[in-house]
């Protein structure tokens, strides 16, 4: 086999968005399949390059994944490298590309045992509401909004949350209850195509339900995108730059998906094309 897919024990075959990449290889002569990442009948010198994808239990056990990438680093090509799965896999990697000059939400960090008061710091940022997110998480899981007026809730919410691990406190972007998120998706630092997403922590807007494909036409939000991949100063194969705007109407890096973000490939007719000869290019 040329390519193992990666994707997780939940979804055997892959996310609807992305399986379109199967046949796009297949077009370029690469026999490629989806794998179960944790499978221990799998013998990875066996492939030319495994693809992270769908790997969607890796933050419910990230101490096994990033072993595991490790482990099959070392074995075979892996993509995204090990390296960048284990810095990625901690949101502190914000607070490093924020050192670098990237506009990031901006974050409180709380480590792990620690804790704060929540009332103290909404007032001291003039913060009207707040967002509770475990450093190590996906999918908005055990993400929490209070407002301000719910601090004392907000702060024995943090306790509980900080026994497990770091956390993350930030201000409730209002702009998500019409806007969204919007993701420029990147593949061997080229653009691909850009997808707006709508609201994870709410009910979206009438109209705004599912993902949609758009024409950039923000430069300077896309020079924001830009900036993230210069910032990591690594190559990536594949990369998804989720970028919201803030309450001053300012766009900011949400987060950077180097891990196993849906691409939403089936959303433009050529981006399973470009990943496929992205893929091609490092067998």
């Amino acid at each position: 086999m040329d390519v193992a897919v990666l994707t997780f024990e939940g979804l055997p075959q892959l996310d609807a968005f992305d399986a379109s990449l199967l046949p796009a290889l297949a077009a370029l002569g690469v026999e490629a399949r989806p794998v179960v990442w944790d499978d221990p009948a799998m013998d990875w010198k066996t492939v030319r390059l495994a693809l992270v994808r769908n790997t969607w239990d890796s933050h419910l056990r990230r101490d096994a994944f990033v072993a595991w990438a490790d482990k099959v680093g070392r074995l075979t090509q892996l993509h995204n490298p090990a390296p960048v799965l284990r810095w990625n896999t901690h949101k502190h990697y914000l607070r490093e590309l924020e050192e670098k000059g990237v506009l990031v939400t901006p974050t409180t960090w709380v480590r792990k045992g620690d804790t704060l008061d929540v009332g103290e710091l909404a007032i001291r940022h003039g913060w009207d509401a707040v967002v509770l997110k475990p450093a190590v998480s996906a999918g908005a899981l055990k993400t929490h909004i209070f407002p301000r007026a719910e601090a004392h809730a907000a702060t024995a919410r943090l306790a509980e949350m900080t026994r497990d691990g770091d956390v993350m406190v930030q201000p409730y972007l209002t702009a998500f209850e019409t806007e969204g998120e919007r993701s420029y998706v990147f593949f061997d630092g080229v653009l691909s195509h850009a997808v707006r997403r709508p609201p994870t922590l709410l009910d979206a807007p009438r109209g705004f339900s599912e993902p949609t494909a758009f024409t950039p036409e923000d430069a300077a939000e896309l020079r924001l995108a830009e900036s993230v991949l210069e910032a990591v100063g690594r190559p990536l194969l594949y990369a998804r730059v989720d970028v919201a705007t803030d309450n001053a109407g300012q766009a900011r890096l949400q987060e950077l998906e180097a891990t196993e973000p849906r691409l939403f490939l089936s959303l433009d007719a050529g981006a399973a094309g470009r990943l496929a000869r992205a893929i091609v290019a490092k067998l």
